[in-house]
């Protein structure tokens, strides 16, 4: 474990892994179990997702709208643990843990079904509380290879690092956004065009149709859960890998808890 530099009691800011080394960053799971296992098979990695000579690295965003949230976090938990990966705190996640946290919030759709997902586990005590420990230790920020990348979930402008507000947590979360689309869609600020930072930026959050490297930054979000694609950023390659989802999510008309 590297550097972890806390927000607050329940929150991790940044954690730093300072040495050198090649990593895939994963992009938004939202519980696509199967996608993940092909994706990790394509990149090379065994059936316990180990690589001899990389490290996987998750954007956040691991449940809800897919059919494995239980799953993923089960995965995803068991490799963090065991060092064979990092993963950074997702908008989705956040809510969870702060639901698992105390926090009073009448869960529907897709949050009250991942809930129910790890409740109806043959060891559902200790692995909500696993999930609960895991929630409230990943980062907002996560540095790898001698600060030459930084892994986050919305995305990151120049300053952020050291600002620790909350007006700044909620960009790193959720992006900035800057209205709707006429089919309802929220629009957000493409902060990437005016990134100049030396550190690559790689993260999700907003679906693209394809992954694109571009002003330093890459968004690994290809709608997986829409029907699109599951995506690894390789580094220090700075090329991406792609698999098909094999599922497809439909927003119902009214949800709560839901946000990109």
């Amino acid at each position: 474990m590297g550097i972890l530099s806390p927000m607050s009691e329940d929150t991790i800011w940044e954690q730093i892994e300072p040495a050198a080394g090649a990593f895939d960053v994963v992009g938004d799971v939202h519980g696509c179990m199967d996608a993940l296992r092909r994706l990790a098979d394509t990149l090379g990695y065994d059936a316990e997702f180990k690589h001899p000579s990389r490290k996987l690295a998750f954007v956040g965003d691991l449940i809800n709208r897919g059919p494995d949230s239980a799953d993923v976090l089960r995965t995803v938990i068991g490799l963090v643990d065991s060092g064979d990966a990092y993963a950074v705190l997702g908008n989705h996640d956040d809510t969870l843990r702060r639901f698992l946290n105390g926090e009073e919030m009448h869960l529907k759709g897709d949050m009250a079904a991942t809930v129910a997902s790890i409740d109806t586990q043959p060891d559902h005590m200790a692995f909500r509380e696993r999930v609960h420990k895991f929630l409230n230790t990943r980062p907002l920020i996560l540095s790898l290879d001698e600060d030459r990348l930084l892994v986050v979930h919305a995305g990151i402008e120049g300053g952020m690092r050291e600002r620790r507000d909350a007006v700044t947590r909620n960009f790193i979360l959720n992006g900035e956004a800057i209205g709707k689309s006429p089919e309802g869609k929220t629009l957000r600020r493409d902060w990437a065009r005016e990134y100049h930072g030396s550190a690559f930026i790689a993260h999700g959050h907003t679906p693209v149709p394809r992954a694109e490297i571009r002003f330093n930054t890459a968004n690994v979000d290809t709608g997986a859960v829409r029907g699109g694609f599951l995506t690894a950023l390789q580094w220090p390659e700075q090329t991406t890998l792609s698999v098909p989802s094999g599922y497809s999510w439909h927003r119902p008309e009214k949800s709560e808890n839901q946000s990109p």
